[in-house]
């Protein structure tokens, strides 16, 4: 099909083009004005149950659609009913489309004017709205109060003298405890000797595993400034003094 040339120049053709997107975002909203008012009338006729069968079978829509749809009729029918024919240029849901009217139905009825008056609505993509939209609700939420903890008391441990019956035990406790010193220092020989075979092959690799290493043995000399851990409480507790 040959293309006819005529003697308007690209920005008027483009200023038509607008004209008509202008147009159809209008007739879109007015639309489903309209079909969200039939389904608000349709749904109060149908019995209870049958509103999902009746959306899916007689109009193809999800309840989720019809939803939306009935909630722009409640929120933007009454401009577009007191403009007689439909919303005028000047009117700013003049050019709202529906994915746009379904992301304000996000913002109260008595905010959206000024919203609409502080942003370009209608020249922001869908995906541009929703973020504005859900930055002005996070900048609204109320900042939860700072919970204040009482402050928790240590309980010192008591100190525990060995009596004849646990003295055997303790020393195996001191058997145990050499046996597994000496394990951690061999390993950690061993340890240092595997890095240092690795930093010759694979340095990357080697700078990975000593930072892990380095983090077991930061989390060992912390958990051993203490150990075991006092109880913390905030309870009154009474002692006897002898």
């Amino acid at each position: 099909m040959d293309v006819v040339l005529s003697a308007r120049t690209p920005a008027q053709i483009a200023s038509e083009i607008n004209l008509i997107k202008s147009r159809t975002d209008k007739i879109m909203l007015q639309n489903c004005v309209q079909i969200g008012r039939c389904l608000t009338e349709a749904k109060a006729m149908l019995p209870y149950g049958e509103w999902g069968k009746w959306l899916k079978e007689e109009v193809s829509y999800s309840q989720r659609t019809a939803e939306h749809l009935m909630r722009i009729y409640r929120q933007f029918e009454p401009k577009v009913a007191s403009s007689g024919e439909g919303l005028s240029d000047s009117n700013p849901d003049s050019n709202l489309s529906y994915s746009q009217a379904v992301i304000l139905l996000g913002i109260p009825a008595e905010e959206r004017e000024e919203f609409m008056a502080c942003h370009d609505v209608a020249n922001m993509s869908k995906r541009e709205l929703q973020a504005v939209v859900q930055e002005k609700k996070q900048s609204e939420e109320p900042v939860p109060p700072v919970k204040e903890f009482q402050k928790l008391r240590k309980i010192p441990p008591k100190t525990v003298q060995p009596t004849a019956a646990t003295y055997s035990k303790s020393v195996k406790c001191d058997e145990q405890f050499t046996l597994h010193c000496n394990n951690l220092l061999s390993a950690y020989s061993e340890l240092l000797k595997t890095l240092a075979a690795q930093s010759r092959i694979d340095t990357a690799r080697k700078e990975v595993n000593r930072k892990k290493a380095l983090e077991i043995a930061t989390n060992m000399v912390n958990t051993l400034q203490e150990y075991p851990p006092a109880v913390r409480t905030n309870m009154v507790i009474k002692t006897d003094n002898p």
